[in-house]
């Protein structure tokens, strides 16, 4: 492949590839508009929202970066970036369980010890123990003290076991750069309906996954703080 050709990927829209993705996923694409202009929506009008205290500000973006970061990965998805995709998905997650735990004015308990600390000044204070990378651990942990039910424990687990992966290099990574008919070697994305398996687990799983961020902000940004 050219400079040129290169450069051109770098800078200019795919639309041929957007436009194979929507014709092999339209219903997909419109169940997520719904879902995400929804979440979008709930949240806006939620308590959290309308709350002016800057603990309640941060806790909404973190909601709302848990819904646009979805809105990321099925962007991606679409120029056929598999991996970029599913760390999006990871970004998601995250941060729900940042916003969970730092809602409730509560102490939560260390992963390895007893310790309870303040997870809100910890984490703004980049203390290591409230780093994003043990936040899905912590929730799992203080579930019931943060008030997150058993199924949003179930849906947190599967969303980690699912983007575990997309952290690393791996077999699927270097699958999904491959074009089945010729076997070249993808650059910069490049979705075409020959790969449309790779990628309907994928779609598939963020819509499930979607269908379950209302109840998060729900639980989240509409409970008092205690």
């Amino acid at each position: 492949m050219k400079n040129f050709e290169i450069r051109k990927l770098l800078v200019s829209d795919d639309s041929e590839a957007r436009e194979q993705f929507e014709g092999d996923f339209s219903n997909e694409i419109d169940e997520l508009s719904d879902l995400f202009a929804d979440s979008l929506q709930h949240l806006k009008e939620s308590d959290c929202a309308k709350d002016e205290s800057t603990r309640a500000g941060i806790v909404s973006g973190y909601l709302h970066l848990a819904i646009e970061s979805a809105v990321t990965a099925t962007q991606l998805l679409s120029l056929g970036h598999i991996a970029p995709a599913g760390n999006s998905m990871r970004i998601s997650y995250e941060s729900l369980c940042i916003a969970a735990l730092m809602r409730k004015n509560i102490k939560v308990t260390v992963l390895n010890g007893k310790y309870k600390f303040d997870f809100y000044n910890d984490f703004m204070d980049k203390r290591p123990h409230a780093r994003a990378d043990k936040v899905v651990a912590l929730v799992l942990k203080n579930n019931k003290l943060l008030s997150i039910s058993d199924k949003g424990c179930e849906f947190l687990k599967a969303a980690r076991d699912f983007y575990n992966a997309y952290s690393h290099a791996s077999h699927l990574f270097v699958h999904s750069k491959i074009k089945p008919s010729t076997k070249q070697m993808y650059i910069a994305g490049g979705y075409d309906s020959e790969r449309k398996s790779d990628f309907e687990s994928l779609l598939k799983y963020i819509v499930t996954y979607c269908k379950n961020i209302k109840t998060w902000v729900t639980s989240i940004a509409y409970n008092v703080p205690s």
